[in-house]
């Protein structure tokens, strides 16, 4: 039904920004919206778990974000990290975001920060504070909507880094080293259900070519996935579950990027009291 839907809406949205002669509307787009409605989505199952790919979400290909590098100095210590959006706006409820029954960000939308040795930060304002260390400092931003899911073209996100030293600090921008990152989920969430479980992963500068796969790991169980896209994780049990992920090649080839840490979390299943209150 969903699919449906979707395709009639896709259809009257043709229709009504043409003109009132349908034959001016091109094979292609009809054919575009065709596609989308019957589309069906991935399932994978095994060892008692199931995979769903989440795929009703807008691409956002306008979308963009980026450090703002002019007048920043940064030095040892605290600073101030500027960046600037385009069509984005941090802090707003995604309109849909209540239909997906997933987590939320109270917050609203984000620019998410991931560095080496600290935990994700959902930054709402068009700044983030952070402390400098000796050595080279590298941060992963990436913009994602209110229910945690991340905004998935080349130039929704950025990777940068600060080399610190007690004599200065230099910084670099659009940094092309390859990032393998998990995104999602992170936390605990309700054994009811009421949030479904989000899997998602970032890939910078990296994509699945032909024979390319990720290894998900949901604790001992292991999925195989050729596509970069999001999905729902069902059948998991209360408790404790690791969940990993690793970027291996044709060849057999695990590629880790720039932050090796950021491949594997631990998430709490949290049981449900029947007779609470």
């Amino acid at each position: 039904m969903k699919k449906l839907i979707t395709f009639f809406i896709g259809l009257g949205f043709l229709f009504s920004c043409g003109s009132s002669n349908e034959e001016n509307i091109p094979q292609k787009e009809i054919d575009k919206v065709i596609a989308i409605s019957n589309y069906s989505p991935i399932i994978l199952e095994r060892g008692g778990l199931k995979l769903v790919e989440f795929n009703d979400f807008p691409p956002f290909n306008d979308v963009e974000t980026k450090i703002a590098t002019q007048n920043q100095t940064f030095k040892m210590g605290i600073n101030k990290i500027e960046f600037k959006n385009k069509f984005f706006n941090l802090g707003e409820k995604t309109v849909e975001e209540k239909v997906h029954r997933a987590r939320l960000n109270e917050g609203g939308q984000y620019l998410g920060v991931l560095s080496l040795n600290k935990p994700l930060k959902k930054v709402i304002q068009g700044h983030f504070e952070t402390e400098v260390e000796k050595g080279d400092n590298l941060f992963f931003c990436y913009l994602s909507r209110s229910y945690d899911l991340s905004v998935k073209n080349k130039n929704a996100s950025f990777l940068f880094k600060i080399n610190a030293d007690p004599s200065g600090c230099f910084s670099e921008t659009e940094l092309a080293d390859t990032v393998v990152a998990l995104l999602q989920p992170r936390g605990s969430y309700s054994h009811n259900y009421s949030e479904g479980v989000l899997f998602d992963f970032f890939l910078k500068n990296i994509s699945l070519s032909e024979g390319d796969y990720i290894s998900l790991k949901v604790d001992k169980v292991e999925f195989k996935l050729t596509k970069w896209v999001p999905f729902w994780i069902q059948g998991l049990t209360s408790g404790y579950h690791k969940i990993s992920i690793e970027f291996k090649t044709k060849d057999n080839k695990s590629i880790k990027g720039i932050m090796p840490n950021q491949l594997s979390t631990v998430i709490n299943v949290e049981a449900v009291n029947l007779f609470s209150e």
